[in-house]
């Protein structure tokens, strides 16, 4: 049969196949295997067609196909190497590409924003402001989208602002094993600048100026910036003077911690590093929302990360205990081990009215030594316990007695420590937002 379908535009669901040919019969009760020519592969159930009857001359039929199973469909599986269809240039759109998307040092064309210029009268289109970003030998480009992509992606809980291009420097072929490499690392580095899961959503691949390619990435588990803010602030502030730094400056160290950022995600890919795993922990969507407080999912979720980190940096737990590798984690980071961003007052009333936080088992001097100095170690040590343990009822009791705001503030140091861990690994040591302080910072061991 020689069939014809359409693919509904990502990720609106349901995702619905319409497959017109002759001789077509499905039936509701099968499950069906479909592979395109484009290599992607659908799996799920199907309905159309007709009954055929001798003698008279089949005609086109309507098959639609429901149900796909989401978990199975490969968009760029291997096959799709031995494809006719070779690309050198590729455009996708992103989600959460803040504050990437307020960063520019160039021009480009929206609709193919590979195309990419110093100044504008060198496109000779219709042009906007763009980045360009190198990775291995990829040019990157983000530029802001438009209505049409607008179409294909947004919903009402989903939006994004930025559509991405990417060819190789010296426009060779691009593989779809590469292409495949580049999108899931810059979907990754886009959520741990927001926290969330920002994948790469519809994929239009060209071959020397002309479209040879159009699939669908199907995300079900997207989602948008949960803060006000990511870590890497659009534009640091100048300690010194409050002006804010040259923007050919601030995209060199944007491009410096991509730099880093790439090395160590290969390097852990290749020693099955935990890595991966702390990124995604940090990107899990179960936060809380505006008006919550977090849910204990994501406060194991942001422990569980800065454990992981603590490792890269500091090396297996020793004989000298958990308290003191958390120790030596902050001064990697440069952090004083004392909870940060509160003034005296709330530092005494932490101390006085969640006592628990520095409980140990150790004798009562450690204990008051640790209270009055007000450590960060300790309360760290024992919520990542807690939350290990949740199985002994009275971990449970101490960590809900904690209440929200602790539980926020608690997450807030969490995610803040990781986020400096995370930067040191990847060798940064730029500007950052510091979600303690409020204010654009230069990293702690850089200052």
């Amino acid at each position: 049969m020689d069939l014809k379908y359409e693919l509904r535009p990502s990720p609106h669901q349901p995702l619905l196949v319409d497959i017109r040919g002759r001789d077509v019969i499905c039936s509701r009760q099968c499950t069906y295997r479909l592979i395109l020519d484009n290599g992607v592969v659908l799996t799920g159930r199907a309905s159309g067609g007709g009954t055929f009857k001798p003698g008279v001359p089949s005609r086109v039929r309507r098959v639609r196909m429901f149900e796909v199973d989401e978990s199975i469909m490969q968009l760029y599986p291997s096959q799709a190497d031995n494809t006719p269809q070779e690309i050198d240039s590729a455009v996708f759109s992103v989600v959460s590409s803040y504050p990437l998307d307020e960063i520019r040092n160039g021009f480009a064309c929206p609709s193919r924003p590979f195309t990419f210029a110093k100044t504008p009268d060198q496109l000779k289109v219709w042009s906007s402001e763009a980045l360009r970003l190198q990775y291995a030998d990829f040019d990157v480009t983000v530029v802001g989208t438009s209505d049409y992509w607008r179409r294909l992606v947004d919903t009402r809980a989903l939006g994004h602002k930025s559509i991405v291009g990417a060819r190789r420097t010296d426009g060779a072929v691009v593989s779809w094993e590469d292409l495949n490499d580049l999108t899931e690392l810059f979907s990754n580095f886009l959520g741990w600048l927001n926290h969330c899961a920002a994948p790469v959503f519809h994929m239009k691949g060209y071959r020397k100026g002309r479209l040879v390619y159009r699939a669908y990435d199907l995300h079900p588990h997207a989602t948008v910036q949960r803060d006000p803010f990511s870590w890497l602030p659009s534009n640091g502030v100048n300690e010194h003077n409050g002006e804010g730094l040259r923007q050919d400056f601030y995209v060199e160290q944007l491009q410096d911690l991509l730099n880093g950022f790439a090395r160590v995600w290969d390097d852990n890919r290749a020693d099955k590093g935990t890595f991966h795993i702390a990124l995604q922990l940090l990107r899990g969507g179960d936060k809380g929302g505006p008006r919550s407080g977090p849910s204990v999912a994501y406060l194991r979720d942001a422990f569980t990360a800065c454990t992981i980190l603590e490792r890269m940096l500091t090396g297996a737990c020793d004989k000298s205990g958990r308290k003191a590798q958390i120790a030596r984690c902050l001064k990697e980071v440069r952090v004083d081990d004392k909870l940060p961003g509160l003034d005296n007052e709330n530092l005494g009333f932490a101390v006085s009215k969640h006592t628990t936080l520095w409980s140990t088992r150790k004798n009562d001097r450690v204990v008051e030594e640790e209270k009055r100095r007000v450590t960060l170690s300790r309360p760290l040590a024992n919520m990542e316990n807690w939350l290990l343990h949740l199985d002994d009822p009275s971990n449970a009791e101490r960590l809900l007695g904690l209440g929200t705001p602790v539980q926020q503030y608690m997450v807030d140091v969490a995610i803040w420590l990781a986020d400096l861990m995370l930067m040191k690994v990847v060798g940064y040591d730029g500007w950052y937002f510091n979600r303690i302080s409020m204010r654009a910072e230069r990293v702690p061991w850089a200052a």
